[in-house]
């Protein structure tokens, strides 16, 4: 049975590679299951042991991504306080699904799973915020805040820039000591913003 798992998995990992190789080039429609089965060398008839159609394949690499947010949520956060390493981990999953990311969700490719995949990253976040009062401005000043954690975990999946505890360091940053704090101690990058006042005005460059 071991060895029966094995090779199905094998089997299964080949028809992603290769759909994904050319769903990196071309549009979904223009993918085809003999396409596939060229590439990885099967026959036909393999392929629809494992997948009904090209759809199947990515909304597998689809549920992929979704269900290592669960698996990371679960071991993490549900059994312990430590944001710290819960946000590496999460971070961890970023880096090990990169490209899948990046066309997936970054490039739009797939519209209705990005959607679903930044709501179900942004319900990834512990619940950090104690609001006082319920009410629809306040939730929406929660999701908003949300909203901008996910871009900026999203873009840095992307570019892989900085390193995880920078990355993590920032986001705290921002929210203990506010951008333009972060950005200048962290960075050295001036706003330019006055922001003293009750009218904020742009800085003349020097």
């Amino acid at each position: 049975m071991q060895t029966y798992d094995n090779a199905r998995m094998k089997t299964r990992k080949k028809i992603i590679d290769a759909f994904w190789s050319q769903y990196k080039t071309k549009p979904i429609e223009k993918i085809t299951v003999k396409g596939i089965t060229d590439e990885c060398q099967i026959h036909r008839a393999t392929f629809y042991l494992h997948y009904q159609d090209v759809y199947a394949v990515l909304e597998e690499i689809e549920d992929i991504l979704i269900n290592s947010l669960n698996q990371v949520k679960m071991e993490y956060f549900e059994t312990s306080n430590d944001l710290n390493n819960y946000a590496k981990a999460l971070l961890k999953i970023f880096e090990d699904n990169g490209e899948y990311i990046h066309y997936l969700v970054v490039e739009n490719k797939q519209p209705v799973f990005a959607m679903k995949y930044k709501k179900k990253l942004k319900d990834q976040f512990p619940n950090v915020f104690h609001p006082k009062v319920d009410d629809s401005k306040t939730n929406l000043a929660i999701d908003m805040t949300l909203s901008a954690l996910v871009e900026m975990f999203i873009q840095w999946a992307d570019t892989g820039v900085f390193s995880a505890d920078e990355m993590i360091r920032m986001a705290k940053g921002f929210m203990i000591n506010g951008i333009f704090h972060t950005l200048l101690n962290d960075f050295d990058i001036e706003p330019r913003i006055d922001l003293r006042g009750d009218q904020y005005k742009l800085i003349s460059e020097k």
